[in-house]
């Protein structure tokens, strides 16, 4: 199973409960939604899709069974901009 982990050398930046996360190794600005501002949050330790889905349905109270799945894509996509990276 994958754990994921967000990359050192990105910088967060809080705006109006808006999250933007700066790659200086890209040099490019990612904006996310306030749920992913909180699984970044999370990141910040290695966590697996599992994990993170229960830590969101938690927080939120969220039982939807597509949560693994909305997860899977969101982590999908940080690693396609380079914002973390997957560990074994």
């Amino acid at each position: 199973m994958n754990h994921y982990i967000r990359k050192s050398s990105c910088e967060t930046i809080v705006l109006d409960d808006e999250t933007m996360i700066l790659n200086p190794e890209s040099l490019t600005i990612t904006k996310i939604s306030q749920v992913g501002g909180f699984c970044w949050s999370q990141l910040s330790a290695a966590q697996s899709v599992h994990t993170l889905s229960a830590a969101v349905q938690e927080h939120y109270g969220d039982t939807e069974l597509s949560v693994e799945q909305d997860i899977t894509e969101f982590l999908f996509d940080l690693l396609e901009c380079g914002l973390i990276e997957a560990k074994e």
